[in-house]
């Protein structure tokens, strides 16, 4: 069985529901796709960001910021809000679906120690923690180009 679930302009949750677990208790995530490759710095369009998972005790969504897009240029972390997952999609059970994220572009911008000043390359390190406070595995995002 499969539903979609929209819980915000910024995240859409799509989840598959298993009669029995196959996934284990730690989460893990797989980059999927990414909108555009090249924007203008401090664009005001949003980017989306598709990331699959899976969780065999479903317990990724909770209501404290929890899926981490890193950036490795600086170390700067924009932290997003995975929502409880409803019980009528029975999480316990385990959990396999897509995270889709639209990320703010009005922040990227060209850093000053990036090799060109009239452009700039992100990439993401991308992890998400569940409830019992397991952190997946860390997975890097397709390259985006930062232009002036």
């Amino acid at each position: 069985m499969k539903r979609w679930l929209l819980f915000s302009t910024v995240l859409l949750i799509s989840v598959s529901c298993n009669k029995i677990t196959k996934y284990g208790t730690i989460p893990k995530i797989t980059f999927n796709d990414m909108g555009f490759n090249t924007i203008k710095q401090g664009s005001d369009t949003t980017l989306r960001v598709t990331i699959d998972f899976e969780d065999g005790d479903g317990d990724i969504g909770f209501q404290s910021e929890n899926l981490f897009f890193v950036d490795p240029r600086d170390s700067d972390t924009v932290r997003y809000l995975i929502p409880t997952i409803p019980e009528r999609f029975e999480p316990k059970r385990g959990l396999k679906g897509t995270l889709q994220v639209d990320v703010l572009c009005a922040t990227l911008v060209i850093k000053d120690t990036a090799n060109h000043p009239e452009n700039d390359t992100l990439i993401w390190n991308i992890y998400l923690k569940d409830q019992a406070g397991n952190q997946s595995n860390i997975i890097k995002s397709e390259a985006l180009i930062l232009t002036k």
